[in-house]
């Protein structure tokens, strides 16, 4: 049994791996079509039908290009930075919740005597902590390979941008807390499990820590209006100017795979998770299924706002940026924890009897 119990997790990783990276190559396709529809231009459509061959097509040429090293390069840590950014891009789907439990197919069950499956590779006590920590560690990756690429808007797109991620992880460390406070937990189920009633952003301190979290969301990912690090009128694309190839699809995959993460953690933390409103298919065969597609959609919905917000919004300058971050958003921030603990200590049970 605790061999069938290995292998069991072992099929359940390697699916959710290669769900992730069809998911996000997809995601890329997507925003390109949708930049093309903002832009009045078709998108990708040469390759397949509607241009659906296209993230194929683009895989295949990052593989078969030449591997190029620049001449004044710190070759080991050259290589090591892409690798850092995917490994901790991948880590943090290790604790992410999509669902409850299924039934597993009739083989499965032959095969390791497993009779269930829990939609999560692992569920810590602290999965809100490991979650933390992993996109914490993600700076090093952008940091050792704007020193390592030897290239002065490299090194500037690095600091730029370990700077950035450093300031904005205070106020959505602080909006996190607000969610914590009020859920009483750091599990990511139990956070969910947490907002049966009501969700978080329909709560007061929720509502606030929403938006800070949602502006700290989008300086983490180097995304618009936040892409500093990247920013081609200045720095040709920041840290990854002297990446092609594999490698700076490492990088590439590593983003979008951030805004997915992102989304999946938003939905998680302010809007139920895999919980479904009005009681939608409660008590039936097809609850966690429902529950699936709702999480699914939820997700899908964030992961269009970082398009939306892209091809929409102007960049702010860095300035502009850090003085947000630190003069608005962490004040901000300590205002929604001061407020969530006297809110659940105060009004919770009243204001969920508003919503029942």
């Amino acid at each position: 049994m605790e061999w069938g119990f290995i292998i069991a997790w072992a099929i359940k990783i390697l699916a959710l791996f290669v769900i992730i990276l069809t998911g996000v190559a997809y995601y890329t396709l997507a925003e390109r079509k949708f930049a093309g529809f903002i832009q009045d231009r078709p998108g990708p459509n040469r390759a397949g039908p509607f241009g659906l061959f296209q993230p194929l097509a683009d895989g295949i040429k990052f593989i078969s290009k030449e591997e190029i090293f620049p001449k004044n390069v710190s070759k080991g840590m050259y290589i090591l930075a892409p690798t850092i950014s995917m490994t901790c891009a991948i880590m943090a789907w290790a604790v992410m919740p999509f669902g409850g439990t299924i039934p597993a197919p009739a083989w499965l069950t032959q095969l390791t005597g497993v009779s269930v499956i829990d939609l999560q590779v692992a569920n810590p006590d602290s999965g809100v902590l490991y979650m933390l920590a992993v996109s914490s560690l993600a700076v090093y990756g952008i940091m050792i390979a704007g020193w390592a690429s030897n290239n002065k808007y490299s090194l500037l797109g690095g600091i730029r941008s370990t700077a950035q991620m450093i300031s904005y992880e205070l106020p959505m460390g602080l909006s996190i807390i607000v969610v914590v406070i009020m859920s009483g937990s750091l599990r990511l189920t139990e956070i969910s499990d947490a907002q049966k009633d009501v969700w978080n952003f329909f709560t007061p301190p929720g509502f606030v820590a929403f938006f800070i979290y949602v502006t700290a969301m989008f300086a983490e990912t180097n995304r618009l209006p936040f892409d500093l690090a990247e920013a081609e009128s200045e720095l040709v694309v920041g840290f990854h100017t002297e990446y092609g190839a594999f490698k700076f699809a490492l990088f590439f995959l590593a983003e979008y795979m951030n805004m997915v993460t992102m989304s999946c953690l938003t939905t998680i933390l302010f809007f139920g998770g895999y919980n479904v409103p009005f009681g939608i298919g409660k008590g039936t065969d097809w609850a966690v299924w429902i529950g699936l597609l709702f999480f699914i959609g939820k997700v899908l919905f964030f992961a269009f706002l970082f398009i939306w917000v892209r091809w929409t919004l102007p960049r702010f300058r860095y300035d502009q940026l850090m003085r947000l971050g630190w003069k608005k958003m962490i004040p901000w921030g300590l205002f929604a924890v001061m407020f969530a603990s006297i809110y659940t200590v105060y009004w919770k049970e009243s204001w969920v009897k508003l919503f029942l």
